[in-house]
């Protein structure tokens, strides 16, 4: 029920599908700097002219953190800010809110504010609730690791998410390319994983499905 669903829903949302492969590859690869050729611009970066790679500039970041925080404790319903990384058990780090760990770590964007952190409203279910469990009881300053197993975000890999469809019937493949990712039904992510003269293989698994994820989080506020 579950494949013929979703078959139903990529059949029923061609005409909505955006391509982000080569021209995704393309603007990621403008705005990603590599780490050799940039230096750090934050006020505390400035004293370091030296250029230090992705595990070395987290190292760095949590060497420099405050484990135990200076003030009042997270509590339910605080409107909160915080930094964070976010990384997988082998070290890829997949999203930061700090620019020179994104800058040293290949995921920079330019368009992305750094002076900007993730500001939310704990346990009022704007996060989800694992995330809000780690930040509970925090003090602003504190920096926090916290880990969560694939049940706890984006599931286990799920087998019957890959879906194959008749080329035919859905979009003309000659702008796709197979690992390009695509947007399906309401902007829903789904990656090619093969394309051939009469099908399309789609699978619509997150990419961090099954995955466990790593958090370094810093309060920096709470109102």
């Amino acid at each position: 029920m579950k494949k013929s669903l979703l078959l139903s829903l990529i059949l029923l949302s061609g005409v909505l599908l955006t391509a982000c492969g080569k021209d995704e590859e393309q603007n990621v690869e403008e705005n990603v700097q590599p780490t050799e050729n940039f230096i750090e611009n934050s006020v505390e970066d400035q004293q370091v002219a030296e250029v230090y790679d992705c595990a070395t500039t987290i190292q760095r970041y949590l060497d420099g953190s405050d484990k135990n925080g200076q003030w009042e404790a997270v509590k339910e319903w605080d409107n909160i800010t915080v930094d964070y990384i976010g990384r997988l058990e082998d070290g890829t780090v997949f999203d930061t809110s700090i620019e020179s760990v994104a800058k040293a770590c290949g995921v920079y964007a330019a368009e992305r504010n750094y002076n900007q952190w993730l500001s939310f409203q704990a346990w009022a279910g704007q996060m989800i609730k694992w995330f809000d469990n780690g930040v509970m009881g925090m003090k602003v300053g504190q920096t926090k690791t916290v880990q969560f197993w694939p049940e706890e975000w984006y599931g286990e890999y799920d087998e019957s998410l890959i879906v194959t469809s008749p080329t035919s019937e859905v979009w003309d493949m000659s702008y796709f390319n197979e690992w390009d990712t695509v947007y399906v039904w309401m902007g829903y992510p789904a990656k090619i994983l093969k394309i051939t003269d009469t099908e399309v293989t789609f699978d619509m698994n997150s990419e961090l499905a099954g995955k466990s994820l790593i958090f370094d989080i810093t309060v920096k506020s709470i109102n």
